[in-house]
C-alpha cells in the first residue's frame, strides 16, 4: 500500500481546540475538531480515565487534494495548506481561505499516480528571513527539494522566482516519494523523507543501499551555502560523513514510504510514520540524543515482518543483513493489515502537548488512511485504539 492516492484527499477539518496541531486533511475539506466530549474510557496504567470523543468543523472544502498543513511559525496565526496539484493556499487566523494562492506551481508540477506537491516547511527563522521549503515532483517525474522566499511586499505571496533548487532525485517509479519535510526544533536543520522509489517491494533495494538517496532521512543545514549550490550544507556529525560507504546527507536508512514524521516540539525526539507494504504498518521513533545512521529494516523487514528472506539474492548490496539481525532497529509501534484495529496506510501526525488533557501528554497522535481507525502510542510503544473516525485522513498539522 502507498501513504496517499491521488484520488484520495480532498478537505481539510480541525481538530482538538486545546491540542497543539488542530487540523487534518479529509476528502476534499479542511476540519477542525473542536468538540471534545467525554463519552467513552480508556486504560492507562491500569487506571480507568475518561476519553474525550471527537467531533468535527468544516474550515475550507475548496481543495482538490490537501496533502499538508504547515504553519509559519511566524506569529500570524496562519494555516498553509499543500494541495497535491501545485499549489500552497492560505487559511487566515479567522479561519478564512484567501482567494489568492500563496504559491502556485502547477505549471512545474506533475501529479499523476502519488506523484505531485507533496511537503512544506518554514525555516525556523521565517519571521526575519522570509525562507521556506516545499517537496513537489517535476514534469520530468523526478524529486525536487527547493527553497522559495516570501514576496517582500506582500505577506500572503511567495516569491515565485525565488526558487533555489536544492536536490533533483531520480524517480524510477511514480509511487512511494515520501515528501515530508520537518526541522528540528533542537538542532535545526532540515530532515527530508524520501520513499524508496516503488514499485512494490523496492525491487532495486534503494532503501538498503547507501550510496542512494532513496528510502531515506536527510538532514541537511540550511544555513550554509545560502548564496550558493546546492544551497544547504551538512552537518558535521551526520553518520556517513568521511564514510565512503555512504552519502553524507544520509540520517536514517532502510524505509519504505515515509509519508509523514513530526518532532515532538518538547525534546525534540523524531517520529517517522512508514507505509507498509502488504502486512504491516509501522511507527519508527528516534530519541533527540540519538547520533544517526539507524537501519530500520526495509526492504529485508517490514515492521516485525520479514519480507525478504534472501536479501542479497537480487539488488541488494553485499553484506545486506538477512531478517531479524540486530542491525536492524525494529519499530516502537506496529499493526497489521488483517486485524480490526488496524488498517493499510498510515498517516503519522504528533506528539501531544496541550494543557487540557494531562493524560494525553506525551501521546503520539496517528491514524490510517484506509480504516479510519486513530491511536495513542507513548516513547515506550505503549498504545491506545483511540476511536474509528470513518473519514480518510491524510495529513495532521500544528495550528
Amino acid at each position: 500500500m502507498t501513504g496517499y492516492n491521488s484520488t484520495r484527499m480532498t478537505r481539510i477539518v480541525r481538530m482538538f481546540t486545546d491540542f497543539n496541531f488542530k487540523y487534518c486533511c479529509l476528502s476534499k475539506m479542511v476540519v477542525k475538531f473542536t468538540r471534545l466530549i467525554v463519552l467513552s474510557l480508556v486504560f492507562i496504567s491500569g487506571q480507568v480515565y475518561s476519553q474525550p470523543n471527537i467531533s468535527f468543523e468544516l474550515v475550507s472544502n475548496d481543495f482538490d487534494r490537501p496533502v499538508d498543513i504547515a504553519n509559519a511559525g511566524d506569529g500570524s496565526k496562519r494555516l498553509f495548506i499543500v494541495d497535491q496539484t501545485g499549489y500552497i493556499r492560505i487559511i487566515d487566523s479567522l479561519g478564512n481561505q484567501l482567494p489568492e494562492p500563496f504559491l502556485d506551481i502547477d505549471d512545474k508540477t506533475f501529479t499523476g499516480g502519488e506523484r505531485g506537491f507533496l511537503g512544506l516547511a518554514f525555516h525556523p527563522d521565517y519571521a526575519t528571513n522570509g525562507y521556506f521549503f516545499v517537496n513537489y515532483t517535476d514534469n520530468n517525474s523526478d524529486t525536487k527539494i527547493a527553497r522559495y522566499k516570501v514576496s517582500a511586499s506582500n505577506p500572503d505571496s511567495a516569491d515565485v522566482f525565488s526558487e533555489k533548487i536544492m536536490f533533483d532525485i531520480d524517480q524510477p517509479y511514480p509511487n512511494h516519494n515520501g515528501g515530508c519535510l520537518k526541522f528540528s526544533p533542537i538542532d535545526g536543520y532540515l530532515y527530508i523523507a524520501l520513499g524508496d522509489g516503488g514499485n512494490g517491494g523496492d525491487p532495486q533495494c534503494h532503501a538498503q543501499d547507501s550510496l542512494d538517496l532513496l528510502g531515506k532521512i536527510l538532514r541537511v543545514d540550511v544555513d550554509q551555502n545560502i548564496n550558493t549550490p546546492p544551497y544547504y550544507g551538512i552537518p558535521g556529525d551526520n553518520p556517513f560523513v568521511g564514510n565512503a560507504d555512504g552519502l553524507d546527507e544520509i540520517w536514517c536508512v532502510g524505509l519504505r514510504n515515509p509519508w509523514k514524521i513530526s518532532f515532538d516540539r518538547d525534546n525534540g525526539d523524531l517520529w517517522i510514520a512508514d507505509v507498509g507494504q502488504g502486512v504491516q504498518e509501522e511507527v519508527n521513533f528516534q530519541l533527540v540524543s540519538s547520533a544517526g545512521g539507524e537501519n530500520y529494516g526495509w526492504k529485508v523487514m517490514e515492521g516485525m515482518n520479514c519480507y525478504d528472506q534472501d536479501p542479497i539474492d537480487g539488488d541488494c548490496p553485499s553484506g545486506t543483513p538477512s531478517c531479524n539481525s540486530p542491525i536492524y532497529t525494529d519499530p516502537i509501534f506496529y499493526y497489521t493489515h488483517s486485524e480490526a484495529e488496524g488498517g493499510k496506510s498510515l498517516t503519522g501526525g504528533f506528539v501531544y502537548r496541550g494543557c487540557k488533557y494531562p493524560l494525553l501528554e506525551g501521546y503520539y497522535i496517528m491514524a490510517d488512511y484506509i480504516s479510519g481507525n486513530v491511536w495513542l502510542v507513548d516513547s515506550l510503544g505503549g498504545d491506545i485504539f483511540y476511536d474509528n473516525l470513518q473519514s480518510k485522513i491524510s495529513s495532521f498539522g500544528e495550528g
